[in-house]
């Protein structure tokens, strides 16, 4: 297949490094300067000894592709939906982020709409190179399609190293990322720690406990089950940082708003406490930072 990716950073450095091992792949990026680095010396992954030739464009420089992944932070959604007004309308189109606050956006499109969810952890090191922190699945829902079509989708995408994998109900499988999101995400920002803490810090991990009933109310979901899902990320992903621990150590801003925003906005006058002072904690810190004003 033809694919375009949309976002240089960690996950889409990732992505198009494994993908073009079976696809042709465009990697569009927002800056020239990474464009140019990419063509002239291709993807590096950190584990191995080999770049990958790869061909990058600016976003907007859009060609005709098969399917487009999008894999911007929830800070940039807005962006790479005007992009897609220059994609025909055959072309499917899968969203990888986190947290839900990009759903909004999607009523009404007309291109062949997937959702999903990425396990793997990456870190980018710099503008063309990825280190591969933590092996995982891309677990693919269809938003506007049947199941069929997504299971289609997933098998031409599925490497035995890199494997995707069709699943059903999209809004379920959105929701427990977001309640994985919503309590490593904001501690770890909070903390500046990496995600293994969580589980070795009696204090930091009664907090955690506490986020994960808090959002399993909001959305409806089994409490025990998923705090059970919640260690064992943090288990396996220990000694990786989470995106918005490190968006705060550089001064970017942060996806608060798609995760614990989403859940305050969507809570129903629930009583969460500690998700909205996880809330106004990473505003705080981003005004602190001049992040925000």
């Amino acid at each position: 297949m033809d694919i375009g990716v949309i976002g240089g950073g960690s996950v889409g450095l990732l992505l198009s490094g494994y993908l073009s091992l079976q696809h042709t792949v465009t990697l569009y990026v927002r800056r020239s300067e990474q464009k140019s680095t990419i063509n002239s010396g291709g993807i590096e992954f950190t584990h191995s000894t080999k770049s990958i030739p790869i061909k990058s464009l600016l976003i907007g420089e859009q060609k005709k592709e098969d399917c487009i992944i999008i894999c911007v932070k929830q800070t940039d959604i807005a962006s790479a939906l005007r992009v897609l007004e220059q994609v025909n309308e055959d072309t499917s189109v899968i969203f990888l982020q986190n947290g839900m606050g990009h759903v909004k956006y999607l009523k009404g499109m007309k291109h062949p709409v997937y959702l999903g969810t990425i396990e793997h952890g990456a870190l980018r090191m710099d503008d063309r190179t990825v280190r591969h922190s933590g092996k995982g699945n891309i677990k693919l829902s269809a938003y506007n399609q049947d199941m069929l079509s997504c299971s289609k989708l997933s098998k031409k995408l599925h490497q035995e190293y890199f494997p995707v994998i069709a699943t059903e109900h999209w809004s379920k499988l959105l929701a427990e990322k977001l309640v994985i999101n919503a309590v490593i995400n904001p501690l770890t920002a909070l903390f500046d720690c990496k995600n293994g803490e969580l589980l070795n810090n009696t204090f930091i991990l009664k907090l955690a406990r506490e986020l994960c009933r808090e959002t399993s109310l909001v959305l409806g979901l089994n409490g025990e089950e998923q705090w059970e899902r919640v260690k064992k990320v943090a288990e396996n992903t220990a000694e990786n940082r989470s995106s918005m621990c490190t968006d705060l150590k550089e001064n970017r801003k942060t996806e608060i708003e798609a995760i614990t925003g989403y859940l305050l906005d969507n809570s129903e006058n629930k009583h969460i406490p500690y998700t909205a002072f996880v809330y106004d904690s990473i505003k705080a810190l981003e005004v602190k930072k001049g992040i925000i004003e």
